[in-house]
């Protein structure tokens, strides 16, 4: 069973102190204070903390908006399957990541893992429709919904491809030289 996170939890799970009072942070959803979560001190200066916690906004660093539930992110982002939000090690609270792939500005990325696929192609498909993408592609929309799902087993790698050109996305393979210099 799941664990009840803020604002459902009403004490820190570690010292029982009453959660999140107006204004007051709630670290990992859980704890009332970093020293009950496990966490060092957050940075008081955003410069010096790390890039997971931080957003620059003209050239000068910033901390990104904290969030201490689901609940308190704004319906519009939480609704649009675009963005996504992630617990920050940090500090403890939930960031908004990238909600949209700039195309004038994003020039490539590297994906590490399915969950990395999946999310480029959501992000990429924008308030399109499955169906709608599905169409232009020539395949099923339940294709692309099992391209979409990062905990799938299995994916038809031809509709990938189908999506990717729709996309205009090219695949690439970024290759490593173990040991540089040998011959």
């Amino acid at each position: 069973m799941p664990e009840k996170l803020f604002p459902e939890r009403q004490r820190c799970k570690a010292c029982a102190k009453k959660l999140g009072g107006p204004g007051a942070p709630v670290y990992l959803g859980l704890h009332c204070s970093p020293r009950c979560a496990g966490l060092a001190e957050p940075h008081a200066d955003a410069a010096a903390a790390p890039r997971e916690c931080k957003t620059d906004r003209g050239g000068r660093w910033e901390f990104k908006r904290r969030y201490r539930s689901e609940s308190e992110i704004p319906g519009n982002l939480r609704d649009d399957p675009t963005t996504n939000w992630y617990w920050c090690t940090h500090c403890g609270h939930l960031h908004i990541g990238h909600s949209r792939i700039d195309l004038a500005r994003e020039t490539h990325r590297v994906l590490g893992d399915r969950a990395a696929l999946a999310d480029l192609l959501v992000k990429t498909r924008g308030r399109a429709t499955h169906k709608q993408v599905a169409e232009v592609a020539k395949i099923r929309p339940i294709r692309l919904k099992e391209l979409e799902d990062p905990t799938g087993e299995k994916f038809d790698v031809n509709a990938l491809f189908a999506v990717l050109a729709v996309y205009r996305i090219k695949l690439a393979a970024v290759l490593r030289q173990e040991g540089a210099g040998r011959a």
